[in-house]
């Protein structure tokens, strides 16, 4: 299964308060489908991004990328400049967030560009095992 669709803000948005007027979750699987991505920049927006209207959890980069928050230091070191942290549904419909620490280390590496992303080590969710390479979800 590919990478195939990366969500603007504003569509993201839209489409999460259209699924709670029908009584879904604001992110429901049914919604928002595999291969599916999104930027979160609620959670922190980089210098030259256009500036996120609602709140925003992190203001400022930390001192040091080993700073314990839930941001990964690799997002911190590669990332932070660049784009927000990113959400993407993985092949079983569960939500992702490339850019966090893991439960079992400091994260994913993350290399590439949309569509093109490759994430290690390899992805451990519910009821799905597997990687991330090259904008392609491969069983492990």
């Amino acid at each position: 299964m590919k990478l195939t669709r990366l969500l603007a803000y504003d569509e993201f948005k839209q489409m999460g308060d259209e699924a709670v007027k029908k009584g879904l979750y604001r992110n429901d699987r049914s919604v928002f489908l595999s291969g599916w991505g999104w930027y979160q920049p609620w959670y922190y927006t980089p210098p030259g991004w256009e500036p996120h209207s609602g709140y925003v959890m992190i203001k400022h980069r930390p001192a040091h990328p080993d700073e314990r928050g839930f941001l990964s230091p690799h997002y911190w070191r590669d990332w932070a400049d660049k784009r927000p942290p990113l959400c993407i549904v993985a092949p079983n419909g569960e939500t992702w967030e490339i850019d966090r620490w893991s439960s079992n280390g400091t994260g994913w590496i993350v290399t590439g560009e949309w569509p093109n992303i490759t994430c290690s080590p390899s992805i451990v969710l519910t009821g799905y095992h597997g990687w991330l390479r090259n904008g392609e979800f491969t069983d492990a």
